[in-house]
């Protein structure tokens, strides 16, 4: 049995790194969102983690290594996020505006925004392009893959794949107003028609062959 009156236990020399490691990655995720790429510096990750300039040598070489593994952290745990609130949806009638309104939240927030500012700098960034490309491979994956249960009752249709990309692409054109219009409710007002319309195309029956 453990004495409690002990000191507690040094960390060892990998709980550090990885502690670090840690806290750079969140400012990273929190300087993009609050402040945008081009003013994501290392300097500045470092001074909102609480450490020294430096310290991301460490661990990351490149401002665009540093972006790309933050981005890929975040996204990590918001599709265990995802996953949980998709289990959480009631089955029934209201379940498929529930699943089109989960899928405008995610849009429609700072992280899609920080995104579109990623993507807009990595097509004169060629390293920062390369991260971002392996990166995006893995959240389309992952992005079917939790639509096959947030849209279980359609998933068995042979058109599934088509009126996915439909509402996807719906979707990610609609927050893009967000963007350049900001404030002005916009990106809501045209959710509401285009969610009803989406939801009428999901519900149809499927064609017979």
């Amino acid at each position: 049995m453990s004495d409690p009156l002990a000191a507690p236990s040094r960390r060892t020399q990998r709980e550090r790194s990885a502690a670090t490691q840690a806290a750079l990655l969140d400012a990273a995720i929190d300087c993009l969102i609050a402040e945008g790429y081009a003013n994501t510096t290392t300097s500045r990750v470092a001074a909102r983690a609480g450490l020294s300039r430096g310290a991301h040598l460490h661990h990351f070489q490149t401002r665009a290594a540093l972006v790309a593994a933050a981005v890929e952290r975040f996204a990590s745990r918001r599709v265990a996020e995802l996953q949980r609130e998709i289990e959480r949806l009631p089955r029934g009638p209201d379940r498929t505006y529930r699943a089109l309104d989960l899928l405008w939240r995610v849009y429609s927030g700072p992280l899609f925004q920080a995104a579109v500012d990623l993507f807009a700098a990595a097509r004169t960034d060629e390293e920062l392009r390369a991260s971002l490309s392996r990166f995006e491979r893995v959240i389309a994956r992952d992005t079917v893959r939790l639509c096959g249960d947030l849209f279980a009752e359609q998933a068995e249709r042979a058109d599934f794949p088509e009126l996915l990309e439909l509402v996807l692409s719906t979707i990610r054109g609609l927050a893009l107003l967000d963007i350049v219009q900001p404030g002005t409710g916009a990106a809501d007002t045209q959710w509401r028609y285009c969610r009803g319309r989406l939801h009428a195309l999901l519900e149809l029956p499927p064609a017979t062959p």
